[in-house]
């Protein structure tokens, strides 16, 4: 595949997951109360506190620079993250739920999680080829220095 399809393709994948995540973080961190309201009710899902403040700025902030491919493997590392606490606190327990039996049993609870799982893949996707050539993170050479520091470190 051609270096300049893969790089359009994270800059896709990058602006729709921004896209997707920007109103959702936008209410957790704006919205009445604040992020400290969506931190609250992370303890009775067993997740501490502090994990909801990360979780909603990086729904916004993170996602905000996902767009702009700025810190873009950190941000979508943080999103997938997210999206695993989703799927496992809020989505799965709701997909065992489902009725049925066998394969339509399967299928509808797969359903449930499709959201999610989709939101995760794409993260993932962005984990592993970066912002590429259309990004912050390429115009600063982000990667190279963080990849230099790192060697200096570990001779």
């Amino acid at each position: 595949m051609k270096q300049s399809a893969i790089d359009f393709s994270a800059l896709i994948l990058r602006v729709a997951l921004g896209l997707i995540f920007i109103p959702h973080g936008f209410a957790k961190v704006f919205g009445a109360d604040g992020p400290g309201a969506f931190a609250s009710d992370m303890p009775q899902y067993g997740i501490p506190a502090f994990l909801g403040y990360i979780a909603a700025l990086a729904e916004f902030f993170g996602a905000a620079l996902l767009i702009a491919g700025l810190l873009t493997r950190f941000n979508a590392f943080l999103l997938a993250c997210v999206m695993i606490a989703a799927i496992v606190v809020v989505h799965g327990p709701e997909a065992r739920m489902v009725e049925g039996h066998g394969p339509m049993r399967l299928m509808a609870m797969v359903k449930e999680i499709e959201f999610p799982l989709s939101l995760l893949a794409i993260a993932v996707a962005l984990v592993l080829l970066g912002g590429r050539r259309f990004s912050l993170d390429q115009l600063f050479k982000l990667e190279d220095r963080v990849l230099h520091m790192v060697k200096r470190r570990n001779p």
